[in-house]
């Protein structure tokens, strides 16, 4: 494949990678992934590992026991399995004589600013003492208002913390096909993705394996949220691990998403990767033109229809009146505000609201806008 040479990359290990299908951590498996990425390590190229599998560990360890399925022993599992897979990464790792260290995080923690920017330090010190991070979510701690969801969204929003230049999403599948090859004999795999449209989007289909909780679907979103920081996305089988290094080389393995040639700013990438929209501001043709074409703010002016509640400074998605996402943004006032200052200008907000807080509804510096999200 035709892209940059890496000084950074991340790799995602979905769950069925690690089992190879089975109900257990493949060891023999896990050994070739430790040796390949030994290799690359050894070669000059930073690896960051984010790793699924804490579940199916914990199932094993506790002789898979049949308990209701509920988010407490689902998070119970994890807690016990968490401790079984890094302590399998640390002793394969320390076979090549490499050090690992674990980070656990949740969407609060990418979401928080603080927070967020003190993790990118901890992988960045890390990285820099040839200490191999292996990242996963915390699921002990990750209710459902707090939780990132899956494990490719994880590693693209670290991708983008750290400025990685390639995010690998190992799979149970070769890439990306025009349809399901499962169902579909006469399906066509794609090499390359330039950009990432509604049809690549509508491409996407649900994990063979059944094994984890992220599909087709879930890789498309997390190959969005990297290329449009300017980061090159393969998503390919972990089958032969061999085979990310020779990617490295040049060798075509799995479907590549281009990164895009304007990547966003680095606060912009934190609003576009690690904030969910609480809602949504859908505007007209001349706001859409002015935010596309001139990178302006977006004036209450321009803003026809609101959706979900939010408050002020919270992330919200700008869409057309289609409802294509035209960029995120951080909003300087709530959705009840905007129900009522929509389509009126600045010198009317005082006499609608009793008050106002400047007149814009998205400042430029906090509107991350590209196509590709």
């Amino acid at each position: 494949m035709n892209m940059k040479t890496p000084k950074t990359i991340v790799v995602k290990f979905g769950t069925s990678v690690l089992t190879q299908g089975g109900n257990r951590l493949c060891l023999s498996h896990m050994v070739e992934i430790v040796r390949e990425l030994a290799r690359l390590e050894s070669s000059g190229v930073q690896v960051v590992v984010v790793s699924s599998g804490a579940q199916a560990a914990g199932r094993e360890t506790l002789g898979y026991p049949k308990l209701p399925k509920n988010l407490i022993n689902r998070q119970m599992v994890a807690t016990v399995g968490q401790n079984r897979l890094f302590n399998t990464w640390q002793n394969l790792f320390s076979i090549y004589g490499f050090n690992v260290g674990q980070i656990l995080l949740t969407g609060a923690d990418l979401e928080d600013r603080v927070r967020y920017l003190n993790a990118r330090d901890t992988i960045k010190a890390m990285l820099e003492h040839k200490i191999i991070p292996v990242i996963n979510e915390n699921d002990a701690l990750a209710t459902p208002g707090i939780k990132i969801g899956d494990n490719d969204n994880l590693s693209a929003r670290v991708a983008v913390m750290i400025e990685a230049d390639l995010l690998v999403l190992l799979t149970d599948q070769k890439g990306l096909y025009t349809s399901n090859p499962e169902k579909d004999k006469g399906a066509r795999f794609i090499y390359v993705v330039p950009e990432i449209t509604d049809e690549i989007r509508a491409m996407a289909g649900g994990s063979v394996s059944g094994l984890g909780t992220g599909g087709m679907s879930t890789k498309i979103e997390a190959a969005s949220i990297a290329t449009m920081s300017g980061i090159d996305t393969v998503v390919m089988s972990g089958a032969e691990p061999a085979n990310i290094g020779d990617l490295l080389k040049g060798g075509s393995h799995g479907t590549l998403f281009r990164g895009s040639e304007n990547p966003v700013l680095s606060r912009k990438m934190w609003i576009v990767a690690c904030k969910v929209p609480s809602g949504s501001i859908f505007v007209d043709s001349g706001a859409a033109k002015a935010i596309l074409e001139r990178g302006s703010s977006l004036l209450p002016s321009g803003i026809k229809k609101v959706e979900g509640e939010f408050g002020r400074r919270e992330v919200v998605s700008v869409r057309s009146l289609e409802g294509k996402e035209l960029g995120r943004g951080i909003t300087r006032y709530s959705s009840k505000e905007l129900s009522l200052i929509m389509g009126h200008h600045s010198d009317e907000f005082e006499k609608i609201l009793g008050y106002e807080c400047g007149s814009v509804a998205v400042h430029r510096d906090d509107l991350a806008v590209s196509e590709g999200i």
